[in-house]
């Protein structure tokens, strides 16, 4: 009995040491990463690499020597980095902060392990060849042709400068984007003090021209019916005088009425009254 319990512990052994070398030496590889096996540190074979012409991946079971061999991680597919906000001058010394995201594909995952270190550190530099490389590019053209769609062509010149900076660490840049653009606090309330100044300028500008108008207008009024009333003395000189004496009424006496303590004294016989006695 003692020895067939030595026997089985000796199997359970033999066993979970297999087992503990079988999982030291098989990784298993999903269809969406690149395996990079690296030989005492140097990479010595990739499984999974992408490939040009679009073939899918083909995960599986990766067998590799244990404490002499070791596996890093590459994405297989497209993946992104984002730089957050950036403040950029433009051309015409405006300060926006942009937010770029560019898109990329590891081509050659050795090359990034052996020149980054892993990809973590591959992707911290990307992000900031991005940040880098997005004041220089984009602080060349204006601002409103950096809130254009695709910046008004300044995207495209920063992903080719992009990709000329990640190749050599085996990464090709396919897209870049300006994801976000927004004034700063600062630039902000300032843009709103100058609308709103250039508001009140061209209210004053609208004012002034309504009141030259109305003036105008008025004017315009007073001569046309000074020539009317020219017109109509020509034609018929009592009824002229007759209403040039009415008009006169009007005045003086509506006057009076309003202006208390005025008085006014004329005689029966006065010139000016003769309108009332039908003179």
């Amino acid at each position: 009995m003692t020895q067939l319990l030595h026997r089985n512990r000796a199997l359970l052994f033999v066993f979970g040491t297999i087992a503990l070398l079988l999982g030291l030496c098989v990784t298993v590889v999903p269809e969406t990463g690149q395996a990079v096996v690296l030989r005492m540190g140097e990479p010595v074979r990739v499984v999974n690499r992408w490939q040009p012409d679009g073939a899918p991946g083909g995960g599986g079971l990766l067998a590799h020597w244990p404490f002499v061999e070791s596996v890093a991680w590459v994405d297989r597919g497209l993946a992104s980095v984002k730089t957050g906000r950036v403040a950029v001058r433009s051309a015409d010394q405006q300060l926006l902060e942009l937010d770029t995201t560019a898109t990329y594909r590891v081509f050659d995952p050795a090359r990034l392990i052996d020149t980054a270190g892993s990809n973590e550190q591959a992707i911290q530099q990307i992000r900031s060849a991005l940040s880098a490389l997005a004041q220089q590019e984009l602080g060349q053209a204006e601002a409103g042709r950096l809130l254009m769609p695709g910046g008004g062509g300044t995207a495209a010149r920063l992903r080719a400068a992009l990709d000329a900076k990640a190749r050599p660490l085996g990464v090709q840049i396919i897209d870049v984007r300006l994801s976000g653009a927004a004034l700063p606090a600062s630039e902000l309330q300032e843009t709103y003090e100058r609308m709103e100044g250039e508001r009140t300028r061209i209210a004053a500008i609208e004012a002034e021209q309504a009141t030259h108008e109305a003036l105008r207008i008025a004017d315009q009024g007073r001569a046309d019916a000074a020539r009317i009333l020219g017109a109509a003395a020509g034609k018929d000189p009592a009824f002229y005088d007759f209403y040039r004496a009415m008009r006169s009424y009007e005045t003086v006496f509506a006057g009076a009425d309003r202006k208390q303590g005025t008085t006014i004294v004329l005689g029966p016989d006065a010139e000016y009254l003769k309108q009332f006695r039908g003179q």
